[in-house]
């Protein structure tokens, strides 16, 4: 077993071809997981593109969608490192939504937390920075 073996384990055990995304059938999806996890860059850019819009068309969840989740949670976690944040881009707007204006609960600001994600810096602590949030052992 290799290591898009261990990541996609399972894939095969879903009836793809019986869920639905934003263009009917999902049976395309296990193919566009499989691409993410692949070698080349552009066939990787090209799978996500196209499992993005299928999976979550303009804000929309499809039937095909939680059963992407897994996989796209074990590539973003262990996956080649060009797909990694892609499938955490993906995983994010699955679980909190398309627009960044939206407020979430507890205050949660989801255009700070884009941006504290960003590769300059820390983003514990330019999330720490942007709340006004200081340790209380360290001040």
């Amino acid at each position: 077993m290799n290591r898009s073996d261990d990541l996609l384990a399972g894939l095969d055990d879903i009836d793809w071809a019986a869920l639905g995304h934003a263009y009917g059938s999902a049976e395309d999806v296990p193919g566009q997981l499989r691409t993410l996890c692949g070698l080349g860059e552009e066939a990787r850019k090209s799978a996500f593109r196209s499992l993005f819009g299928n999976i979550f068309h303009q804000g929309t969840r499809y039937s095909a969608s939680p059963y992407a989740v897994p996989f796209l949670t074990r590539i973003a976690v262990a996956g080649p490192v060009g797909a990694r944040a892609d499938a955490l881009l993906l995983l994010t707007r699955l679980a909190i939504d398309w627009h960044d204006e939206y407020d979430l609960p507890l205050g949660i600001d989801t255009a700070a937390g884009g941006a504290a994600a960003s590769p300059a810096g820390s983003f514990e602590r330019r999330s720490r920075q942007r709340a006004g949030w200081r340790c209380p052992c360290t001040g």
